[in-house]
């Protein structure tokens, strides 16, 4: 039987993570390493990590400094010694046959990844629903049926509907030797766009399973409920980085989509005030490594995105203050 490692990075959710952790502990398939990485959280957390680890000697815990999601998950990874590595997220919770039917599925046609849907839901168990285009609804599965493909193909499942639900961490069970030398970038929010695609590339074959298997609890802490800020601007860098990693690998049919997503991204950035010192510096930044985009793109694009991507490419400040603001003086330009 397989070992399972299940990494739970901690942080400020006392008031969630003893349902999590008693989630992670009852599931059906026994044989797991538990371990709670305490990353410096401030209230009972720490208390309650050490409370389970007594409970239950599958539970590993590991106290360190305040680093961030991303180095909390390094530091499970770095330890971790099962076959396979599945993620649960300290305010999340799973269904008691989350690990079960995941190693299930990959041992049956020994694949690399599974990858189980969602249920998505408020602070009180609610579901949340999402637009698609004029309407609320559920947020679909990652497949209606069971069934496996190539790991970039995980990409291309459901569009924009769920795409969130195909990068995160979590809802999947990753074989070990896929996390070789890939670690989660230190002091980046949206870590996960930095990490997944260069994951998926690895991957044979994975299996889509139509079982929501994992709850995501959308609190009023989350990162989807706070404000945009300079931090905020990190998923542009994730986005240049997946944008020339899928031209490399020639995965050209995929181009169009995530150069979308890179332009809005570079959208939503005028929720900043672009005239600031810092935002300037760090936008400026980014638009050096946007021009790292190889002017290959071009015939990978429909016309509408060849212009933005011209027009990013050599004057991006001004480019974005006619086409965000339609000349209005918002984008300020200097001499700089």
């Amino acid at each position: 039987m397989d070992l399972v490692s299940v990494i739970v990075p901690v942080y400020g959710v006392e008031q969630y993570l003893d349902r999590c952790v008693r989630s992670v502990v009852n599931q059906s398939y026994r044989h797991l390493e538990i371990i709670l990485v305490d990353d410096g959280s401030m209230d009972r957390c720490p208390a309650i990590c050490d409370t389970w680890a007594g409970r239950d000697p599958r539970i590993r815990v590991i106290h360190k400094s305040n680093g961030g999601l991303s180095s909390a998950r390094n530091a499970g990874l770095d330890v971790a010694g099962g076959e396979f590595i599945a993620f649960v997220d300290g305010d999340d919770y799973v269904d008691p046959e989350y690990v079960s039917t995941m190693i299930g599925a990959v041992q049956d046609v020994h694949a690399d990844l599974a990858m189980c849907s969602v249920f998505h839901e408020d602070a009180d168990g609610n579901a949340i629903a999402q637009m698609v285009p004029v309407h609320r609804r559920e947020y679909a599965p990652v497949t209606d049926v069971r069934r496996t493909c190539p790991g970039m193909d995980c990409m291309r499942q459901r569009g924009d509907e769920n795409g969130a639900d195909n990068v995160v961490a979590w809802n999947k069970l990753y074989r070990r030797s896929l996390w070789e030398d890939i670690r989660y970038p230190l002091g980046k929010l949206h870590e996960d766009e930095f990490v997944t695609y260069r994951i998926l590339a690895r991957v044979g074959i994975a299996v889509l399973l139509p079982d929501r298997l994992y709850h995501y609890v959308e609190r009023a802490g989350s990162i989807m409920h706070t404000k945009y800020t300079l931090r905020s601007l990190d998923i542009i860098e994730a986005l240049i980085g997946k944008v020339r990693f899928l031209l490399a690998e020639g995965v050209t049919d995929l181009v169009p989509v995530f150069f979308s997503q890179l332009k809005d991204s570079i959208y939503r950035a005028r929720q900043l005030d672009w005239s600031d010192k810092q935002v300037r510096m760090r936008l400026k930044a980014l638009f050096r490594l946007f021009r790292t985009i190889p002017w290959s793109i071009i015939r990978y694009l429909p016309l509408k995105d060849q212009v933005n991507y011209i027009g990013t490419r050599i004057c991006p400040f001004l480019f974005w203050k006619r086409k965000t603001y339609g000349g209005k003086s918002v984008v300020e330009e200097d001499a700089q």
